[in-house]
């Protein structure tokens, strides 16, 4: 790593500490975490990267494999909106299906999960205690179960210090 990166990641995880919904961002991608990877300590940086680019509004990415699976994102002063990519068959086969009060259920143009994907999109405060429960944990631990197995291409991106704060190390 060279000097130019480390201080270009010292100062964007300073203006997201800096960023009122930053307890928030450390709270959010911890239930992701739990929802979605059953080892996060041991696939860290390898299998998965957490980054942060607040001067464009992406507060935070977490990416596995090749692909971002989670994002939060500013909106106005107190809206923090997110999404997550979940398994499409493992929603809809669920009870309550894709049926999510408040929350948007989007096509995935993405390519590196498969085409067994959509993005679930909203408000954190709506999307929180979904991501909390089934059937969108499981869809997310699905979908995030798939793409482990590679490595991440996002690890140069990666910011230990949040990944610190998400994994309860600092």
């Amino acid at each position: 790593m060279t000097l130019a990166i480390a201080v270009e990641e010292r100062d964007r995880f300073a203006e997201l500490a800096h960023d009122p919904h930053f307890p928030r961002v450390v709270a959010a991608n911890r239930l992701y975490l739990t929802a979605a990877v059953a080892d996060a300590l041991a696939t860290e940086r390898r299998h998965w990267a957490l980054s942060s680019l607040p001067a464009t509004g992406v507060l935070s990415t977490l990416s596995i494999g090749g692909q971002e699976t989670f994002a939060l994102f500013a909106s106005g002063a107190d809206g923090l909106t997110a999404h997550v990519y979940v398994s499409r068959s493992v929603l809809e086969a669920s009870p309550t299906g894709s049926g999510l009060p408040g929350l948007e259920v989007r096509e995935s143009a993405r390519a590196g999960g498969g085409p067994d994907q959509v993005t679930v999109h909203g408000p954190w405060a709506a999307l929180a205690p979904v991501l909390a429960s089934t059937p969108l944990r499981t869809a997310a631990r699905d979908f995030a179960q798939r793409l482990l197995p590679s490595r991440t291409k996002d690890a140069y991106a990666h910011d230990p210090r949040l990944a610190d704060l998400v994994l309860g190390r600092a």
